[in-house]
């Protein structure tokens, strides 16, 4: 029987491609505690739970479009979004 996604262990390659991002940064992610538990295989390769890239993943869109939310109510109080703007120009 395949295991559950929650009990799904993914390599930091595939949690990199998951998230859009380096190996190296999910090695990070990982080592700094940010991935839930990180357990190590019998060939020293970490190995990561599906469930704790999927909650980093919405942590990040969150982060993302909070970011971009913020970003616009910035431009309207600016008076971006009442300046007619042809081809990058006023």
């Amino acid at each position: 029987m395949p295991p559950e996604p929650d009990d799904q262990m993914l390599s930091t390659e595939d949690v990199a491609k998951i998230l859009n991002v380096r190996r190296q940064y999910v090695v990070t992610l990982a080592d700094s505690g940010k991935l839930s538990v990180v357990t190590r295989a019998n060939d020293g390769q970490r190995r990561i739970p599906a469930a704790a890239v999927e909650a980093c993943r919405t942590e990040q869109m969150t982060r993302s479009r909070n970011a971009l939310d913020e970003l616009a109510v910035i431009s309207q109080a600016a008076g971006l979004y009442n300046s007619e703007v042809t081809n990058g120009r006023k």
